[in-house]
């Protein structure tokens, strides 16, 4: 009969690994996963085997493969053509609106900004934008202001950089770039043309 310590520890093992495995967004090597939990390559090994075992049965839609490497989660393959219609069928994410745009280019350009700071840019409340871009992890805190009242600081996040298709904050055009295009592209809008 086995200790019931050590299958508690399994069992905590197993959800480690099950957790670390499905958050990471590529293939976990078991001496990375050793090393990070404190095991042996070999215990981790047993435990993938075990969890393997485990998604590869019919109430799951999710298989533990090993993948250059590294273990990782994959879609079973038949329900591939399931998923890509409900894929398809779901609505996209709503836009952001123009406040929301505006809010976003504003943290990314003078980050870390409080929302004070924003407002007085803005020349108008948006403590609900900022609400919504925290929702969509657009933004997130970026520690207190030394400032007296030491208000909360906002900065992009990884999110932004996806959402707006850029490799780095390096690639956002500089501020005299802005100026010139908005110039050039009123003086094409009829409405503002003289």
């Amino acid at each position: 009969m086995s200790d019931p310590a050590e299958a508690l520890s399994d069992a905590r093992l197993l959800a480690l690994l099950e957790a670390a495995i499905f958050v990471s967004p590529g293939p976990l090597a078991p001496a990375q996963l050793a090393r990070a939990m404190g095991e042996t390559s070999a215990r981790i090994a047993a435990l993938a085997d075990t969890l393997a075992a485990e998604f590869a049965k019919p109430q799951h839609g999710l298989l533990l493969r090993t993948v250059a490497g590294g273990y990782q989660f994959i879609t079973k393959p038949e329900h591939n053509q399931e998923l890509r219609e409900l894929v398809e069928n779901l609505p996209p994410p709503p836009p952001l609106s123009r406040a929301a745009m505006e809010t976003a280019a504003i943290i990314a350009y003078k980050q870390p900004i409080t929302a004070a700071e924003i407002e007085a840019i803005r020349g108008v409340r948006n403590r609900e934008t900022l609400r919504t871009l925290l929702k969509c992890k657009i933004i997130a805190p970026a520690g207190r202001a030394r400032t007296r009242g030491h208000a909360m600081q906002y900065k992009t996040t990884r999110r932004f950089l996806i959402e707006f298709g850029l490799e780095s904050l390096e690639e956002l055009p500089s501020l005299e770039e802005l100026r010139q295009r908005e110039s050039f592209l009123m003086d094409l809008d009829p409405l503002t043309a003289k």
